[in-house]
């Protein structure tokens, strides 16, 4: 019995310095997690690589403007920028990333008015994410000079007039190519197409590059693109371009006339691309980033480099970016309901 008692005792304090130990040890990596968060907290910002997600494929407007805005802003940050292009679902696929991305400025998104305007206007679900809400605008980088109507070298409609009349004439044998449902020069077809009234067929594409490439090749007819996408190609005679969707010539290409001067003045698009953050983002890291934003969008060296690339400066701060994507999604969501579009 004493030797029973006397092995009920060592065991006792045998499990009694186990825990004793254990919650030493614990005690100490809460004190430890507690130290290190407090660490971080006080860490500035930025203190490590920002990831710049561009939802559509290396070589558009998008990321050409999206690496340029990097550039200048991890200058200033003194941290890199890594861009990170996830194409595909027309933009949806990268926003929702970013969305969904811890808020810690951290990931950012590099988004174009087609994702943040275009496939909400169309979409007849509920988009993963919600583009007004769970992605904060830093601010508009670009605007653009407007859409051309690119037509293969070998095409046979050497006008709009042309064109149209080929449309009506053969309803539903036309195709154009766009980077994607709900992208820019998806919506442009459409508009195009209600207000001369013709049937054309939609050819989308994972990313604007992809639709190019299947134009100059002759499997598509038409392509509304970018200019810095087509003017290489139309300086080269390789494609022919109809018309831009801006109210004045490009000075890039000059003999190519805006679509008001072929007789569709309500024929108009300048697209934009901007930045974002993920809903949550703290205040502070928010409004650095936005002030960076606006400092090199007002450096002439940065205008400089966009305008080099065909690309056109146009600066706008993130409240004022919310409000007219909401104001410009409204017109394209009756489009779409009257042409029966839907994502």
């Amino acid at each position: 019995m004493r030797i029973r008692n006397e092995r009920l005792a060592h065991a006792t304090a045998f499990f009694d310095a186990v825990v004793g130990s254990f919650s030493r040890y614990l005690c100490a990596l809460i004190a430890g997690a507690a130290l290190s968060g407090s660490s971080l907290a006080a860490e500035p910002y930025p203190s490590r690589p920002i990831r710049l997600v561009v939802h559509t494929t290396p070589g558009a407007a998008s990321d050409m403007t999206a690496r340029t805005a990097a550039d200048e802003m991890s200058k200033l940050l003194g941290q890199p920028f890594i861009v990170d292009n996830r194409g595909g679902a027309g933009g949806i696929i990268g926003a929702d990333l970013v969305a969904k991305a811890t808020p810690d400025g951290y990931t950012l998104l590099a988004g174009a008015s087609s994702v943040m305007v275009m496939i909400p206007a169309i979409s007849k679900r509920k988009l993963p994410f919600d583009p007004d809400t769970d992605l904060v605008p830093i601010g508009r980088v670009t605007h653009s000079p407007g859409f051309v109507l690119a037509v293969n070298e070998k095409s046979p409609y050497r006008s709009i007039k042309d064109l149209i009349a080929a449309a009506k004439a053969q309803p539903g044998k036309i195709k154009y190519g766009s980077a994607g449902m709900g992208t820019n020069p998806h919506m442009l077809g459409e508009l195009m197409s209600d207000l001369g009234g013709v049937t054309m067929i939609h050819v989308p594409y994972r990313g604007p590059v992809p639709a190019l490439l299947d134009l100059l090749g002759g499997a598509t007819d038409l392509q509304f693109d970018s200019v810095i996408t087509v003017a290489p190609h139309i300086a080269s005679g390789r494609l022919r371009g109809l018309m831009i969707t801006d109210r004045e010539r490009y000075p890039g290409l000059p003999a190519i006339a805006t679509a008001a001067e072929v007789g569709y003045p309500d024929l108009f698009l300048k697209g934009w691309t901007a930045m974002y953050a993920p809903r949550g983002i703290p205040k502070p890291v928010l409004e650095k980033l936005r002030a960076t934003f606006r400092d090199i969008s007002m450096t002439k060296q940065f205008q400089e480099r966009l305008l080099k690339q065909d690309l056109a400066p146009g600066y706008l701060g993130g409240d004022e970016l919310l409000a007219e994507q909401r104001k410009s999604r409204e017109f394209w969501r009756k489009l779409a309901a009257a042409r029966g579009i839907e994502l």
